[in-house]
């Protein structure tokens, strides 16, 4: 019978150790949860850079002929919209690993639903040169499905 005891020098905690371990938990809970909401801003601004320059795209009467204000309306637009995101995204210092999957899943399917809306507009000839730019808008707000249920469920949890 060699069986070795190993002799545990720490105790258990005590009550008031215990107490403001799980107070600090609390408190990295709550700034996980914080940046996870973060995260749905984040989204939402792509949705709505992504909807500012649709506005600009399917305000003109023919976007062939934009003219000398709209392409520099459209950069400063993304510029700002993405310094301003950027600026969200430098506060955050952790999240969830499921407010992580929820955001690149909405920008991914975003990708994906906005790829399948573009070539069904052009496929239908719903973006032809005959039809009014406003169908440029239109696909715009269904475009952006993904990006604000991903916000919503990013900010439900």
């Amino acid at each position: 019978m060699s069986a070795s005891l190993q002799v545990v020098s720490d105790s258990a905690p005590t009550p008031l150790e215990a107490q403001a371990a799980l107070a600090e938990a609390n408190s990295q809970a709550v700034r996980v949860h914080r940046a996870d909401h973060q995260l749905g801003w984040i989204v939402l601004g792509i949705a709505a850079i992504y909807l500012a320059v649709g506005a600009l795209m399917s305000t003109l009467p023919d976007p062939r002929r934009a003219g000398p204000v709209v392409g520099p309306a459209i950069l400063a637009v993304m510029v700002v919209g993405l310094v301003g995101l950027v600026f969200v995204c430098l506060r955050i210092r952790a999240y969830s690993r499921t407010g992580i999957l929820l955001y690149f899943g909405g920008v991914g399917a975003f990708g994906l639903w906005n790829g399948i809306v573009v070539g069904v507009s052009i496929a239908t000839r719903w973006w032809a040169s005959t039809q009014p730019s406003y169908h440029f808008g239109i696909d715009v707000v269904v475009a952006i499905i993904p990006l604000l249920v991903a916000a919503w469920l990013i900010w439900r949890r």
